[in-house]
């Protein structure tokens, strides 16, 4: 039996934590939980059967466990780039010229895990060309186009962006707010960002109740 066990959040695909957390969600509550998903977190994190984990020795359950524990509860950097398949994302350049379709599928998902490829797919574009200093252009967004590939990104790039957020000023929060208020005044009539809520801040909430609740379940 071949064990691999992730040494940090690179190693560790985001359909793999969406299912891990599924597990959670639906376990939590009975008395079984705990041993129930320290089983079900080295199988899905390490790759295993059940009854892989189930014939390793007590210790090194115990010790996985708590590797993977440390694992899950790290806070990682905004990641710039990663490659899936051959094909290397990008995060969002420019979030300030964000358009409103965009906003309005970050703020609408990222606070759930189960659509959390969804909300990636706003942040990370693949990359176009490659200019100079790290900089580049990215792909227009195209709403689900990449959502089934983003779903194999790495776990690091999804809470770096998460806490990115989480840790934005509130001055630049405020000026984003403003670019796309004033974005959307030919159509207030219809939409305002302001009486429906959605904004910035209100995502940067979203994320903190998100991190907190991640950081909650995984002890």
């Amino acid at each position: 039996m071949k064990l691999t066990v992730p040494s940090s959040l690179d190693d560790i695909t985001l359909i793999q934590y969406q299912e891990y957390n599924q597990e959670i969600e639906s376990r939590k509550k009975l008395p079984d939980a705990e041993e129930y998903l320290k089983i079900k977190k080295i199988e899905i994190f390490c790759k295993l059967s059940r009854e892989q984990v189930l014939n390793l020795e007590y210790e090194s359950v115990e010790n996985i466990s708590k590797i993977l524990d440390g694992i899950l509860e790290s806070q990682p950097e905004l990641v710039q780039k990663f490659t899936i398949d051959g094909v290397k994302f990008g995060w969002l350049p420019e979030l300030d010229k964000m358009t409103y379709g965009e906003l309005l599928d970050l703020n609408g998902n990222i606070s759930e895990w189960s659509n959390m490829h969804i909300a990636m797919g706003v942040l990370y574009r693949p990359i176009k060309q490659e200019i100079k200093n790290g900089m580049y252009n990215i792909e227009r967004y195209e709403g689900d186009k990449y959502h089934k590939q983003l779903r194999q990104m790495p776990l690091s790039a999804v809470i770096g962006s998460m806490v990115f957020f989480w840790n934005l000023g509130t001055d630049l929060l405020a000026s984003i707010i403003k670019f796309l208020e004033t974005e959307e005044e030919t159509f207030q009539s219809q939409l305002n960002l302001t009486s429906t809520g959605i904004g910035i801040a209100q995502l940067t909430n979203l994320l903190e109740e998100t991190l907190q609740d991640m950081k909650r379940l995984n002890n």
